[in-house]
């Protein structure tokens, strides 16, 4: 009996251990499950992760692009202002220039609208401008002599080539200058 005792101890002692195995083993399992579980979700948070990752580095490409236009953008606009500011001061000043020459002309104007409320100083004026018309029609037709002279020379210079006759007829016509003096005696004389 000893010996079964020992026996069946020995059997529920083994009974007792593959039971507290069985139940680690069960225990394992589920937290093997659980890992692998917990693996599978971290392996698809990763995929999700990677690719947020890439859609962020794609957009980030983007903005990135969409900043160095807007950058040059920028710098363009930049140089456009400084160019108008320039243009804007120089305006600025031509509009003062122009401000000072209409006061002086404003104050011409006046000093010869009352120059010409008399009547003597008109007159004077009209003959004035008169003379200067004169002048300048004289000047004018003296320029056209004196282009029309260098165009006569030119075609004189250039003339027939040489050439006097051809095929036996003439081609020169000689110029003939005819003066007149007006007559010491009068006709009319008795």
């Amino acid at each position: 009996m000893k010996y079964n005792l020992k026996f069946t101890l020995l059997v529920i002692g083994i009974i007792a251990i593959f039971f507290i195995m069985g139940r680690e083993i069960i225990e394992t399992r589920s937290r093997l499950r659980k890992t692998q579980d917990q693996i599978v979700q971290d392996k698809k948070e990763k995929v999700w992760l990677q690719d947020e990752l890439k859609t962020t580095r794609g957009e980030l490409a983007k903005t990135d692009r969409s900043l160095r236009t807007a950058n040059s953008k920028l710098s363009f606009v930049n140089k456009k202002i400084m160019v108008l500011k320039g243009n804007s001061s120089s305006l600025i000043k031509t509009k003062s220039d122009l401000e000072y020459k209409i006061v002086l002309l404003t104050e011409e104007r006046r000093v010869t609208e009352a120059k010409f409320h008399s009547l003597s100083d008109l007159k004077k004026a009209i003959r004035q401008v008169k003379l200067e018309i004169k002048g300048d029609k004289i000047m004018q037709r003296q320029e056209r002599i004196k282009q029309q002279i260098e165009t006569d020379k030119w075609e004189t210079a250039s003339g027939n080539q040489g050439f006097l006759t051809k095929d036996g007829e003439e081609y020169y016509r000689p110029k003939v200058n005819v003066e007149v003096n007006p007559a010491n005696i009068s006709l009319n004389k008795k």
